[in-house]
């Protein structure tokens, strides 16, 4: 069928309304421009009618289905918060530019098997009265995908860089509804390294979490438990930074990882909305199955009732096997099998219960297996943690899961130039992220030192969504025009993935980069990404830092690339310090009085890092002065830091 464009006026939807009218009566499912409100595209099949509301952000503002006696899930989006699929950039914060603007829109397919409507606009980095250029010029496309005989509206994203540099943008994810009206009875389930870990109006998350999470699946569901209704989520897992469900506000959001985009580059991802009934909440969701598994405790076992669905359409010859194991070990439990012919998107709900178990905690393990639609086999595997008497799944001491539910590698596809190279400048360029404690390890002195340079500072910021970073490059053209990064104690997360694999390319084309020890970096963090983790030239546990047992001085190594003319005077004073072992292949430059390493350069000339163990905490003994106040171990970071900018 012939694609329709939208305009501003009334003009284009008439044709669009009078083509489709003959097929509207036989279509299995259409789309097609609201007559009575040109802004609206109203998308529907025999389960589900959707409102895509150009005018406003091309949110869906109308959302109705046949499990929920087609009663209004979106409350008053004209005056409230109300809609689904509201697009936001993480770093401008709510409402941010999106929210009340005007979509273009195509309706690309209209019918009978599929309804397919592409929206779209131009980011202008402008919220209030703050432009930030970083995210200006990337075309935000949003197509949402219906099929017929389907409940699961797919939206799929496109984010592409039009501007003449790169963009590092994070995209923020938020739906607004409410099942009862009353706004306070929904309850936010997400999948965590405890297990799934719920919250609602009156019930705090058991773990810490609130509104933030951090998640080691992709998905995030909301139900009314009386109601038994709810709408769960898929999101790529491996894009995905955390989830952010806000009881007071209604709404179902997450963020998305930062995400560096070059010029004329485009970025994916998918977004998929399963409405379901007889759920009264989510233990999992998937493509092929969506699960919740409520056990207690009961005299002479355990009893699990379960919930189980296919996502869209049906699964054959299915088979739900339950097993029950001890959280710390020692026993485990195998219950009878559910079989059921077909599995489809009305629940079955099956209990089972399970005896001769052992002392609690426990783990309730699921494994979901059938036959698709495309005579594939499908299995599905999923668990949940059964506290009991015994409590919640957390070390009171560590506060680490009991346990632990898997955190899977992310498998990142990460967008880059066409070709990485530095940009030397005149003078050459150093920058300097300043995390918690940098001003006392001497560097302001040492750059003074190293002689012609700018000196550009980047900054740790902290909110109520974490700490992240401040004047970062935000493109891979601002980060190769420096000639060496100092890190002063800072975490993984606060460079993020994409920062993260954004320096170690830095680093293979050449640049210096220097790590600073201190209370967020090394044992204190995790450094996810592969590439970037293998840059740095030690390894440390968990934990890793604390007060030496004596106060102890520093010793330059003979034979290092740096420090040959540096003496030190016997006054430096080290208090505290990281064990670390460096890699195989590194050199120290300079160790603490026992030998312990405290200044470890990359052995690979082509890759020049470098790393201190000291922290600048305590008070120096009298007579003495901590290690960044002294002249001889500015001259040896000066030394480094001319080092690896490839001045030596």
């Amino acid at each position: 069928m012939k694609a329709y464009r939208t305009f501003h006026g009334a003009a284009g939807f008439l044709t669009a309304v009078a083509a489709l009218a003959a097929t509207v009566a036989t279509a299995a499912v259409t789309a097609s421009i609201d007559p009575a409100a040109t802004n609206v595209v109203i998308v529907q099949n025999e389960r589900l009618r959707v409102e895509i509301n150009l005018g406003n952000g091309a949110h869906v503002t109308s959302f109705r289905y046949k499990g929920f006696d087609d009663a209004e899930i979106i409350f008053d989006w004209k005056t409230e918060n109300g809609g689904l699929f509201k697009d936001l950039w993480y770093m401008q914060g709510w409402p941010g530019e999106f929210d009340k603007r005007r979509y273009e829109c195509e309706i690309v397919k209209a019918g009978p098997d599929e309804a397919v409507v592409k929206t779209w606009t131009m980011s202008t980095g402008m919220s209030g009265n703050k432009k930030q250029d970083d995210l200006a010029g990337i075309r935000l496309e949003k197509t949402f995908r219906l099929k017929a005989g389907d409940r699961a509206l797919s939206v799929a994203y496109e984010f592409t860089n039009q501007g003449e540099k790169g963009r590092r943008p994070a995209f923020w994810s938020q739906h607004a509804f409410d099942f009862d009206g009353k706004r306070k009875n929904s309850v936010y389930w997400r999948p965590t390294r405890f297990g799934v870990d719920w919250i609602a109006e009156k019930h705090t998350s058991d773990y810490g979490y609130w509104y933030v999470a951090s998640q080691n699946a992709g998905w995030n569901g909301t139900t009314h438990r009386e109601l038994r209704q709810g709408l769960m989520f898929l999101m790529d897992y491996n894009d995905l930074m955390q989830a952010y469900d806000n009881v007071a506000a209604n709404t179902t959001e997450w963020m998305y990882d930062d995400v560096a985009i070059p010029a004329g580059k485009t970025w994916k991802t998918e977004v998929r909305l399963i409405p379901t009934e007889g759920f009264a909440g989510y233990t999992y969701g998937g493509p092929d199955v969506i699960g919740y598994l409520d056990a207690k405790e009961v005299p002479g076992g355990l009893r699990i009732d379960h919930t189980v669905a296919a996502t869209s359409g049906e699964l054959k010859d299915v088979t739900i096997a339950t097993e029950v194991v001890a959280a710390r070990g020692g026993w485990q439990v195998k219950a009878d099998d559910v079989k059921a012919a077909v599995l489809g998107m009305k629940p079955l709900q099956q209990t089972v219960m399970v005896a001769g178990i052992g002392p609690m905690p426990c783990v309730v393990k699921i494994t979901v297996s059938g036959t698709g639609a495309d005579g594939k086999p499908v299995t599905v595997n999923y668990a949940d943690y059964v506290g009991g008497k015994a409590g919640r799944n957390q070390d009171l001491v560590t506060l680490d899961p009991l346990y632990l539910f898997p955190v899977p590698e992310k498998q990142k596809q990460y967008l880059k130039p066409d070709r990485i190279a530095l940009q030397h400048g005149t003078p050459p360029k150093v920058l300097f992220v300043r995390g918690l404690w940098a001003e006392y390890h001497g560097l302001d002195e040492a750059l003074k030192q190293v002689g012609n340079v700018t000196v550009v500072d980047a900054w740790m910021k902290a909110s109520a969504l974490g700490e992240t970073l401040g004047n970062f490059p935000a493109s891979y053209e601002d980060l190769l025009g420096y000639d060496a990064i100092i890190l002063a104690n800072v975490s993984g997360p606060m460079l993020a993935g994409v920062g993260q694999e954004m320096l170690a390319d830095f680093v293979k084309a050449g640049g210096g980069l220097l790590f600073m020890g201190g209370d967020r970096t090394y044992g204190q963090t995790q450094f996810s990404n592969p590439s970037f983790a293998k840059l740095v030239p030690l390894t440390s546990a968990l934990a890793d830092y604390g007060r030496l047992k004596s106060p102890s001085g520093l010793v330059i190594k003979a034979g290092a690339p740096v420090g040959r003319d540096i003496k030190f005077k016997g006054n430096e004073v080290v208090l505290y310090a990281h064990t670390v072992k460096p890699k195989d292949g590194t050199v120290v430059a300079a160790t603490l009085a026992d030998g312990s390493p405290a200044l470890i350069l990359s052995g690979d000339d082509k890759a020049r890092v470098a790393a201190t163990t000291v922290l600048p905490f305590g008070e120096a003994p009298a007579g003495k002065a901590l290690y960044g106040e002294t002249e001889a171990w500015q001259k040896l970071m000066a030394d480094t830091l001319k080092w690896l900018m490839r001045k030596d």
